[in-house]
């Protein structure tokens, strides 16, 4: 059996985490990861350690509540792992026993409900088995992947129906542990017969071709990735292309400035007011690492940093108690009636709560960042990588390499070899595609070398105590975004005018608590600016071990602004709602009301009619920090 890809993951338990990235760890454990039963049903009662009756109507819960249930399993297991936490892992590990135990006689795994599927109800264990996998990354427990292979073979199933072709992924994960070929024949015949069937924008066809691909956000990027894992498997570049060509898509058609994907639920444009379903994050980025393994190409790296650092953090509250279901670069108003997207307007899915509208994000939200560091270094052979960047260290063919830094908000990288006796090791360091001028050296001395697929390598023998020095200085810049928008970024951050906002608990929402409180949103203090386009200041502060707040930030940006006047929050009494964005024509609904939106930016034309205000300096703060936020600015001219 060989495996094509370029780059390949660690064992989880080779991996340590430190610094700003284990304190965010920490948070989800005392956050959502550690107690999202807060968050209410499914949470509370539905869970792959009791295959439960629901009380719905039916009396059986829908395949829903177990693929939401299973996106929190799958975050729990991977933040229990990092953090080396029983407690976590003591509460994952009872979904494994009690799912293995009550298996079927032909090996099936799961709920019995979901075992006879119309295209849907198997699509749940491809989310169950993702937590296995890790389980299996830490463990290297063999029956993982012998009883996921007896589940697919044994009790025949035809995979290639709607989401349920998903578990293409999960068939070759498994054959790429035990070689088994039946496992790759079905994957493959699976793939190939959903896409001889499939007619919507979600296939390898649609994929090829140059349209704009309409489909909901979460699908597309399950289905995008599978084409890069059968080229893993099989070196077939027929199965890579379309993989390749839809992520193109998305960047050209759909991409927002925080690093991720329009997905209100649907993939639309990529105008400064679209929003982004939070589940997108750990699927876009999920699916992007498959890509990177199969390509070795480090700017999908590029692309998972700039989401998980912008996208990512900017959708969860500071003590990570609450989320968004849908996220904007600029949002002001974030109440039970701020949706400002077509889907649901005027409903609370922008708001921050524990359960801000539906399940899927509430679970979701576990994994993105779990993920992100789970992969922080990748191996090919006896070849090493550093492909994300903190405070960390890693355990690799008889070295230890810590690696020191506040990466993103210092430009350094510090790589600090341990070993008992010499040892050679190729070791690569991602360049990410923003930084012009990087710099190596090792013990001091400078060293050359040459950027390949984004990745620099320094090839020696490294003795205990030998340092190795990345240094990747950004700059600090504006980008044109639309007619006449404009913000500022520097290397992976982006930059945004946040406040704290004044937040109020929401307490008319069921599932707000003290501990856990659903917030209603609003800005407290002037928002209304156009960025004048000229010099600006970078200042760094003192780091802190929680970086990612207002108070907190450690880099900020002072730049030069004039109040737009008469550019206010949007006020309507009426509006006009998508309730259901399979259809066409879509189906709306007049709502009634008193809502309060954030505003699309000023034309050129309104700033000339009304007129702009003196040249200020205002202080910005990097997106994730803040939750109230203006990042795209109109122009000042």
């Amino acid at each position: 059996m060989k495996n094509y890809a370029k780059l390949e993951e660690i064992s989880l338990s080779r991996l340590h985490i430190g610094g700003w990235m284990k304190e965010y760890l920490h948070l989800q454990k005392e956050g959502l990861t550690g107690h999202l039963e807060v968050a209410g049903y499914p949470f509370d009662r539905i869970g792959w350690d009791r295959f439960a009756v629901d009380t719905t109507d039916s009396g059986n819960p829908g395949w829903w509540a177990y693929e939401q249930t299973a996106y929190w399993l799958d975050g729990k297991e991977r933040v229990g792992q990092l953090l080396r936490d029983r407690t976590l892992r003591h509460s994952a590990e009872k979904s494994f026993s009690y799912t293995i135990t009550h298996r079927d006689p032909d090996g099936y795994l799961g709920p019995k409900q979901l075992k006879e599927s119309d295209g849907w109800n198997r699509w749940p264990h491809v989310v169950f088995f993702r937590s296995l996998m890790a389980r299996y990354q830490a463990t290297g427990d063999k029956r993982i992947p012998e009883l996921i292979t007896e589940h697919y073979l044994n009790s025949p199933h035809d995979y290639s129906n709607f989401r349920d072709v998903i578990n293409v992924e999960i068939m070759l994960w498994a054959y790429l542990q035990n070689g088994n070929l039946n496992l790759l024949s079905l994957a493959e015949k699976s793939y190939w017969d959903y896409n001889e069937r499939c007619t919507d924008d979600n296939c390898a066809k649609a994929h090829l071709s140059n349209k704009k691909a309409y489909a909901h956000g979460v699908t597309y990027n399950e289905y995008a990735k599978l084409g890069a894992l059968l080229y893993i498997c099989t070196g077939k570049k027929e199965y890579l292309s379309p993989t390749l060509k839809a992520y193109k898509k998305i960047d050209r058609y759909q991409m927002l400035p925080d690093g991720l994907h329009c997905s209100n639920e649907f993939l639309l444009d990529n105008d400064v007011m679209q929003t982004h379903e939070t589940c997108d994050i750990a699927d876009y980025t999920w699916a992007l690492g498959y890509v990177l393994m199969a390509t070795g190409k480090g700017e999908y790296a590029d692309r998972i940093e700039r989401c998980i650092l912008n996208a990512g953090i900017g959708s969860v509250t500071e003590d990570f108690k609450a989320l968004q279901y849908f996220s904007c670069v600029n949002q002001l108003v974030m109440d039970s009636h701020s949706n400002h997207s077509d889907f649901f307007k005027g409903d609370k899915w922008m708001s921050y709560r524990p359960n801000p509208g539906t399940e899927c994000c509430a679970g979701n939200v576990n994994r993105f960042f779990p993920l992100y560091c789970g992969r922080m270094y990748m191996k090919k052979g006896r070849a090493l990588s550093a492909v994300f960047y903190g405070e960390s260290s890693v355990d690799f063919a008889g070295l230890t390499i810590e690696q020191h830094t506040n990466y993103p908000f210092e430009d350094t990288v510090r790589f600090v070899f341990r070993t008992d006796k010499a040892r050679k090791l190729n070791f690569g360091l991602r360049i990410p595609a923003w930084c012009h001028e990087p710099q190596i050296t090792v013990n001091g001395e400078k060293t050359e070398f040459t950027v390949k697929n984004g990745f620099a390598s320094v090839n020696r023998i490294y003795t205990d105590g030998d340092t190795l020095e990345l240094h990747l200085p950004a700059e600090l810049h504006t980008v044109d975004y639309g007619k006449n928008g404009v913000y500022v970024e520097r290397g992976p951050l982006l930059f945004t005018y946040g406040m704290h906002g004044d937040r109020q608990i929401d307490k008319n929402d069921p599932k707000s608590n003290d501990s856990f409180p659903a917030y209603n949103i609003y800005p407290d203090q002037k928002w209304n600016y156009a960025l004048s386009i000229g010099e600006m200041t970078l200042e760094r502060r003192t780091m802190s071990g929680k970086p990612w707040s207002i108070e907190a930030a450690p880099m900020t940006v002072s730049v030069k602004v004039k109040e737009v006047k008469n550019w206010d929050l949007l006020r309507c009494n009426k509006i006009r709602a998508v309730h259901n964005l399979y259809k066409r024509p879509w189906d709306r609904e007049t709502k009634k009301g008193d809502f309060l939106f954030t505003p699309p930016l000023p034309t050129d034309a309104f700033m000339e009619k009304n007129g702009l205000g003196e040249e200020e300096t205002i202080t910005l703060v990097p997106y994730g920090c803040a939750k109230v936020r203006l990042t795209v600015f109109p122009k000042a001219k």
